[in-house]
């Protein structure tokens, strides 16, 4: 059975919806709910390929997303006071035509799967375009920055055998630049209900889950339908299949970003990821990940992700 120290060493994958209008939001990744003295620095490269083309002619709306996000993401969290942690998230953004499609057409083709269109188009070009009666926003020419910065305090308010349980607060500063998708261009602030546990018996099992509430700064980049009071969730397994080795599944979601008529926008989003850790040292490990939209057009077509992860211990 595992044990409490295995549930502190087990943790969720970072994942993040980097849909370009999602992506302004800034939902906050899981995390495991525990907390230990020292510091802790994760480091995240996701690269995301998107394509969408929705239109709707009873709203008068359109959207059309081709191109490719690459984001590296810097953590460095705190722990103090046995029960509490700080921390700061700094992440690096750039969207471009990328270098998927041709892969991704061909993955398709060789499994006879539909596309959604994406072969209709040529490979590796560029355009994100909302359009609306009254309202525009887009991005046509490549962008690359510093995106919006995330500051957090999270407290363990429970911890019993294999269990623990926290609240965070955290607030997401405009640090990105609006008009390159880098950013929302506004704050949004949010607070999460996060829980960590071992599995019962003697499967070597842990989950963790977050439910959290966001509310939103006003963003330029969605229509007057953009919806302020934001739900997100998400459910992690983690499967240590030997001492220096786990395999991982989770879900990730959230609210719908604005009343669009188009599911893109006015639908939840829905995200599952596969990976696999190694702990290549006693502070130190390297994770591989996938992440599907489960729910089609929720999310990017697909999203590859590499992180390193470090716990800094008191000795």
């Amino acid at each position: 059975m595992p044990t409490v120290a295995d549930s502190m060493e087990s943790a969720p994958l970072a994942v993040e919806n980097l849909s370009p209008f999602s992506a302004l939001r800034s939902f906050p990744a899981q995390r495991r709910a525990d907390t230990e003295a020292g510091f802790a620095v994760d480091l995240n490269q996701a690269v995301a390929s998107h394509f969408i083309e929705q239109s709707r002619a009873d709203s008068g709306e359109a959207l059309f997303i081709d191109g490719e996000t690459m984001k590296l993401s810097a953590t460095l969290r705190y722990g103090f006071a046995d029960s509490w942690d700080i921390s700061a998230t700094v992440p690096w953004v750039k969207h471009s035509e990328g270098f998927l499609d041709g892969a991704i057409n061909s993955w398709h083709d060789f499994f006879g799967m539909s596309d959604g269109g994406r072969s209709d188009y040529p490979n590796d070009q560029f355009i994100y375009a909302y359009g609306s009666p009254g309202f525009e926003q887009g991005l046509r020419q490549p962008a690359r920055g510093i995106g919006d910065t995330t500051v957090a305090l999270n407290r363990v308010f429970h911890r019993a055998p294999g269990q623990s349980a926290s609240l965070g607060l955290g607030y997401i500063i405009a640090t990105g630049d609006e008009s390159g998708f880098l950013g929302g261009g506004a704050g949004n602030a949010f607070v999460t209900l996060r829980f960590s546990g071992a599995h019962p018996g003697d499967f070597p099992l842990t989950w963790h889950g977050q439910l959290g509430y966001m509310r939103a700064g006003e963003t330029d980049l969605l229509s007057d339908s953009q919806r302020r009071n934001l739900w997100f969730a998400g459910l992690s397994m983690d499967w240590q299949i030997a001492d220096q080795w786990s395999l991982l599944a989770q879900y990730d979601g959230h609210s719908a970003l604005t009343a669009s008529e188009l599911g893109a926008l006015g639908e939840a989003s829905a995200l599952l990821s596969f990976g696999a850790r190694w702990k290549v040292a006693q502070d130190w490990s390297l994770e591989a990940l996938f992440i599907e939209d489960i729910k089609v057009e929720s999310g990017p077509d697909i999203t590859f992700q590499f992180a390193i992860r470090y716990r800094g211990r008191p000795r």
